[in-house]
């Protein structure tokens, strides 16, 4: 009875309304029939008020955005961060490491490396220096394989477990930073299919018109960074995640300084080149290049047989000034002018560029890009000649693709080339290269490698075996810890060590051992006695091997495989050198006769 007062109250739908309503949802009639049939329910009759609330809430809806909107405009201060960015790295990394944010019950779980998590080892390596120190003072006495073994099976067991790393995932999360609220919202931009490599962007929001909060969070991040690295050398390549994407320069390594002593190279040229980095970096000579008009620009080729150290004489470099090396692969045919150009205008102003093995990258006799109906062109070299003179057909196929000689020269020193960058190229055959690559302003200073002679070679020998003592960690106060941001011995490890040989010290009966104790002794003795006559063994070495024959990743090569025995390296030091001196002059007679 009640329902149909309402029914005619209501009124039913009139034909024309029925029809929209079908068509807007599919299936409203067929609905409305069962519901009548078996439940004695008019949908028809509630329709007006159905409609009457979808539009208020539509209305409420739209209210609030309005206001949110014009609220998050006026009385919220938002930071927008991109992923090209390198300070979008500097965030994640530091939003990784708070604990509020670990708290978050959505997350990115993974356990590959990326821009803002790779390098970041600390673990491990506390882990690792944790191990070598049980491994020191559970193991001294026993037989050298028993004690590798016990210690492999520990490192395996933890190297099966990769760290799983956690960032915040897609969406708001909320957190306190300096008694104040904030927000960061990940989003992702359309249009893409992958997460982690696509163009995500970050927003950092606090309430109020001072933006002062969130830039102090962001010095915070891009300090804690910057930290973690302490004096590491970090190294960078220019690359891409996949087809499809742009070339940029990606963080692959932090790694630590190289001392400029282990580089086996004449005194004076390491002088010179290292003294040369610190005059063009120089303020003042800054401004003499800019009184003058000349571009403030320096190039270095180093040349030299395979082996020699040309790249250890970089790394060297970089990590002596504490500058950013960044590698750059030329021999890759995806690689064009344009994204060449992109890679070098995205260079910091202070850092080393290296280009390896440039005659090896296909741009030595290429003058400019060539097409299907463009004739290459084509330089003739001296080999070329001497074959034109000989009645053979001189040929030169175009380049396919990659970086030709003149795109290479245009941002090397073009009109638009970038200034305050250090160009270091290396070759192992500088006879191939183009005049125009080794002009003046281009390559301003040539570092020649060469075999190493005698004084190289009781350098090495004497290098190598007197860093015995320091291969072995001998107190917990020498070894250096992470905690996570900065470099300190403070670390809970390093409190854990500490309290391990504090044990072992208090145990009582002398749990090491006396055993263990005269091992210790001899082996200070041995060493100590090795260090006396060190010198001696090194002029006995050098004595054996030809100087102006090997280089020196040869001569290494063959001493890393006696690095404890250094007498084992002089009894065999001569077999080595007539069998490596045999395989040369096979090759060379090889090459000929090809």
């Amino acid at each position: 009875m009640g329902f149909n007062q309402t029914s005619t109250t209501a009124g039913p739908l009139s034909t024309s309304d029925s029809a929209m309503l079908e068509a807007l949802v599919p299936g409203f009639g067929f609905i409305s029939q069962m519901l009548m049939s078996y439940l004695n329910f008019d949908i028809n009759a509630y329709f007006q008020l159905f409609v009457a609330l979808t539009v208020f809430s539509a209305t409420i809806r739209y209210v609030f955005f309005y206001v949110w909107e014009r609220f998050s405009e006026f009385f919220i201060s938002t930071a927008e961060i991109r992923l090209d960015d390198e300070i979008f790295n500097y965030l994640m990394y530091w939003v990784s490491r708070q604990p509020q944010m670990k708290q978050t019950n959505r997350f990115v779980a993974g356990v590959k490396a990326n821009a803002y998590l790779s390098d970041d080892d600390s673990d491990n390596e506390d882990a690792d220096d944790m191990d070598d120190f049980e491994w020191e003072e559970e193991t001294v006495g026993s037989t050298k394989e028993s004690s590798f073994d016990t210690y492999w099976a520990k490192v395996v067991s933890r190297d099966k477990y990769k760290t799983l790393q956690f960032t915040p995932a897609e969406g708001s999360h909320y957190f306190w930073y300096k008694n104040r609220p904030l927000m960061l919202t990940r989003s992702n931009q359309e249009g893409s299919t992958r997460y982690i490599l696509n163009n995500e962007r970050l927003y950092l929001s606090s309430f109020g018109r001072n933006p002062g909060i969130l830039k102090q969070l962001l010095a915070d991040a891009q300090q804690a960074y910057v930290e973690r690295d302490g004096n590491m050398t970090v190294i960078y390549r220019g690359g891409r995640y996949s087809a499809g994407h742009s070339y940029y320069w990606i963080r692959c390594m932090a790694r630590v300084p190289r001392p400029l002593s282990t580089v086996i190279l004449d005194q004076s040229q390491k002088d010179d080149f290292v003294d040369d980095i610190k005059e063009y970096l120089h303020p003042r000579t800054r401004r003499w290049y800019s009184n003058r008009g000349i571009p403030y620009r320096r190039g270095y080729l180093l040349h030299g047989p395979p082996g020699t150290g040309k790249t250890s004489l970089c790394f060297a470099a970089a990590g002596l000034l504490g500058l950013k090396l960044y590698l750059l692969d030329l021999n890759s045919t995806s690689l064009d002018e344009e994204s060449l150009s992109t890679l070098f205008s995205d260079l910091p102003r202070r850092c080393i560029i290296l280009l390896e093995d440039v005659d090896s990258a296909g741009i030595t006799k290429t003058r400019g890009a060539t097409s299907a109906t463009d004739t290459p062109a084509i330089v003739a070299t001296t080999d070329d000649l001497k074959a034109a003179a000989d009645g053979k057909v001189v040929t030169e196929e175009p380049k396919k693709g990659g970086v030709t000689l003149s795109g290479l020269l245009n941002v090397i020193d073009g009109v638009a080339a970038t200034e305050g960058r250090i160009l270091v190229m290396t070759t192992n055959h500088a006879e191939k290269l183009d005049p125009a690559l080794l002009r003046p302003g281009r390559v301003d200073m040539t570092i020649t490698f060469g075999y190493t002679s005698e004084a190289d070679i009781k350098e090495m020998f004497t290098s190598i075996y007197m860093t015995m003592e320091s291969d072995m960690v001998r107190a917990a106060g020498s070894v250096t810890f992470t905690n996570g941001f900065a470099k300190s011995p403070t670390n809970s490890i390093l409190a854990k060590i500490t309290k391990t040989k504090g044990e072992i010290d208090q145990k009582p009966n002398g749990v090491i051992g006396t055993e263990k104790k005269d091992k210790k002794k001899e082996l200070q003795t041995h060493l100590e006695s090795l260090r006396s006559r060190i010198s001696a063994l090194a002029v006995e070495f050098a004595a054996v091997v030809p100087a102006g024959e090997f280089t020196a990743a040869e001569i290494q090569g063959y001493l890393l495989n006696h690095k404890e025995v250094p007498e084992k390296a002089i009894e065999g030091a001569a077999e080595w050198v007539q069998a490596l001196l045999e395989k040369k002059r096979a090759r060379e007679e090889q090459e000929k006769s090809s």
